[in-house]
């Protein structure tokens, strides 16, 4: 009897184990967390980290920015319209999904120089 708790709890065990590592495997991929105080961006503290971050990390990036620049609410979605590089900088262009509002940011690496809102014709 000994024996067969011992198996239950070493599986039981092992699943928990299972999990969190496949949790803590998910923190590394790129994203972008809302919650209701602001927005955290998650896996992209290196362009290298992921194999998606160059693609997905800039615009996370500019909307945080966007966020903690109290130029946009953390509950708004956005929509990247242009995302294009400039020598060592990219220029995200957008628009908040369901407005006719336009946003712009340039990024650096992984740093936002340049966020703000614009004219949608400019």
């Amino acid at each position: 009897m000994l024996s067969l708790r011992m198996i239950v709890f070493a599986g039981i065990a092992g699943i928990c184990l299972w999990g969190l590592f496949e949790l803590l495997d998910s923190l590394k991929e790129p994203g972008l967390l809302r919650t209701a105080r602001g927005v955290v961006v998650k896996g992209c503290d290196r362009l290298d980290a992921h194999e998606d971050a160059p693609k997905l990390c800039p615009s996370f990036l500019c909307q945080k920015a966007l966020v903690d620049r109290k130029l946009l609410s953390s509950d708004v979605r956005v929509e990247v319209t242009r995302d294009s590089a400039h020598e060592s900088d990219r220029v995200i262009e957008g628009r908040v999904v369901g407005t006719q509002q336009a946003f712009e940011c340039v990024v650096s690496g992984v740093k936002v120089t340049e966020a703000a809102l614009v004219e949608p014709a400019a």
